[in-house]
């Protein structure tokens, strides 16, 4: 089995980060090992949340894993609360032979999160643009290129050696989507749209894509994949609270099936 280093937050309450990507990585059949960059009681859009910060931990986590000789297929990563997390993750994957996929987590809807100050984000890119894949939403472009228009972003970060964008959350039409950009191709991909934004589709997103890539999938085919799953997930899910996430344990098996039978056509 193909083996995926996850690193990023794990919430204990709100359905994001950890809590999602762990068993999504498994149902598309590779192996998912977390490593968090924080412990939060609840995700950060709720009022408040009490928060254990494990900065300290990680370079020593990296060494003992160097120690067993581990060898990642991909490497995932999220939500930092620290520019040393990432100091720490950009000495690890410079010496892992990994598919690195960053969701540049920064802000959304033209708003930075809470605690993201310049020097964080300017660490957040400075690790995005050493990765093979991005998947920022439209805030995230910006705060990464400068740009609102979305293939001219796109194209900035394709020039840096980036090899595939995604830029997910994009409204159209009534509809909501992801554009996938190569150099040479690009393609969009929209599907239902719920009204309302909910905790957790990106970090569905980035996972699926990384299951989907570990499998043997292209970008495209991956980012298709995502947004037709995470929007039946939205629409078929029980919310009153956006901050609580959505309800996409119970459809697991949809992920899992599809992958069952590109495998067997294979």
């Amino acid at each position: 089995m193909k083996k995926c280093a996850l690193i990023n937050d794990l919430s204990g309450f709100g359905k994001c980060s950890l809590g999602v990507g762990i068993p999504i990585i498994s149902v598309l059949g590779a192996e998912a090992h977390p490593l968090p960059t924080a412990v939060l009681s609840n995700q950060t859009g709720y009022s408040s949340f009490a928060k254990v910060d494990l900065t300290e931990y990680l370079t020593p986590f990296f060494n003992e894993w160097n120690k067993l000789g581990i060898s990642f297929d991909g490497i995932l990563t999220g939500y930092f609360s620290d520019e040393k997390q990432i100091d720490a993750v950009l000495e690890f994957t410079k010496k892992a032979d990994a598919l690195l996929l960053v969701d540049p987590v920064m802000g959304d809807s033209g708003q930075r999160y809470k605690g993201f100050s310049d020097s964080l984000c300017s660490k957040v890119k400075q690790l995005a643009l050493s990765a093979d894949i991005v998947t920022p939403n439209l805030t995230e472009l910006y705060l990464l290129t400068g740009e609102q228009d979305i293939k001219k972003g796109a194209d900035i970060l394709l020039e840096s050696g980036i090899k595939a964008v995604v830029v997910t959350g994009i409204n159209k039409n009534n509809e909501i989507g992801n554009a996938v950009f190569e150099k040479g191709r690009s393609e969009e991909y929209f599907a239902h749209y719920s009204e309302g934004s909910f905790s957790g589709t990106g970090d569905m997103l980035s996972s699926i894509v990384m299951g989907k890539l570990l499998s043997g999938s292209d970008v495209f085919d991956a980012v298709k994949t995502a947004t037709y799953f995470i929007s039946f997930v939205i629409k078929n899910s029980d919310v009153h609270n956006r901050n609580d996430g959505v309800d996409f344990e119970k459809y697991l098996y949809r992920l899992g099936l599809e992958q069952n039978e590109n495998q067997e056509k294979k």
